[in-house]
């Protein structure tokens, strides 16, 4: 990882080297014979200019070395954290180092949007647990995630901040231009914004809808009451908590940029996140409510894992859960960057 990223600043290095040796046309470039004072004064501010390019790459090195190693700090440290409180497994614990290595070192407040979501979603496991763990069977409070509860929640998004530092460069600002690279960079940043806003919001509605002192309803049936817990359920709760999640994606994407943020770029993230969170928590019930199927146990009166003799079955078996997160924040990020 860390020599991948060195190669970029190598290769933008040497694209920057490259264009410092091709003189530029003036008008003392057409004269015929330039006298030896204009030549000595064009050697001296080209080598100048060599020198500042060298320098200014050899920071740029500099920086990405410092954030890589930060990165790779920050994920061994919530990685570590994980396994111990199991709430992740081994596979989870592995998965979780590179995500959160390569995410750190591609961009510092996906870093932080990613943390947010992984320490606002744990908080709210615990919430009302007593309640929870009579829905659903075999609940847990901390909930040992594996590697593909974390890819799902984390891999889009950590590919789309790798892809914006590698196409387009340190993460910025949103570029109000109409270049092609700031349109490119807009649009990524808003698909990572919108992703982990779906994720957020998911997760959110999930933890706190199951809460709802009114039963949940299909989304695609509201007048059919179901158990908490069901696939392709909401509830008043759970969409207020989607967009609150969400919100929180976006706010976070807007506050913690390093640079100067002007408060038009907050509020746009802020109400794309919230968008994203309500939209992409819809899609993922809707999802859900056809294409996922959810076991409800007559006896027991919960949510279990597996058809038996006793169960009632709702959608069909045709996507697991990771796999319709997985859609469901494709497709939200998707457009995200159509926005």
């Amino acid at each position: 990882l860390l020599f991948f990223l060195l190669l970029l600043q190598c290769k933008a290095f040497i694209s920057n080297r490259i264009e410092s040796l091709q003189p530029s046309k003036t008008k003392q470039d057409f004269r015929p014979f330039p006298s030896k004072d204009i030549s000595g004064q064009y050697c001296r501010m080209h080598r100048h200019s060599q020198t500042t390019t060298l320098l200014m790459s050899s920071s740029l090195v500099a920086q990405q070395l410092v954030r890589t190693a930060f990165g790779v700090a920050l994920a061994n440290k919530i990685s570590s954290r994980g396994l111990k409180r199991n709430s992740l497994n081994k596979n989870g614990a592995t998965a979780a180092f590179w995500v959160s290595s390569i995410a750190a070192s591609s961009s510092v407040r996906t870093a932080i949007a990613l943390i947010m979501f992984y320490l606002t979603g744990s908080k709210l496991t615990s919430v009302g647990y007593s309640r929870k763990k009579t829905f659903e069977e075999d609940y847990s409070e901390e909930g040992s995630r594996g590697a593909s509860q974390v890819l799902a929640c984390s891999l889009i998004g950590t590919s789309l901040a790798l892809l914006r530092r590698v196409l387009v460069g340190v993460d910025g600002p949103l570029a109000w231009g109409e270049s092609s690279i700031a349109c490119l960079g807009n649009r990524l940043t808003l698909a990572c914004v919108a992703f982990f806003a779906c994720c957020a919001g998911d997760t959110w509605a999930s933890e706190l809808g199951i809460l709802s002192k009114h039963p949940p309803r299909l989304v695609l049936a509201p007048w059919k009451s179901v158990p908490p817990g069901t696939n392709g359920a909401v509830s008043w709760v759970g969409l207020a908590a989607s967009a609150a999640g969400g919100l929180c994606m976006g706010l976070t994407y807007g506050l913690f940029m390093i640079s100067n943020t002007a408060l038009r770029e907050i509020a746009a993230l802020a109400w794309i996140g919230t968008l994203g969170g309500l939209g992409g928590s819809l899609l993922d019930s809707i999802l859900g409510s056809t294409i996922q199927a959810t076991y409800y146990d007559t006896e027991s009166n919960m949510i279990v894992k597996r058809s038996s003799a006793t169960t009632r079955r709702e959608g069909v078996a045709f996507l697991s859960n990771e796999a319709v997160n997985f859609v469901s924040t494709a497709g939200t990020a998707a457009l995200g960057a159509l926005w």
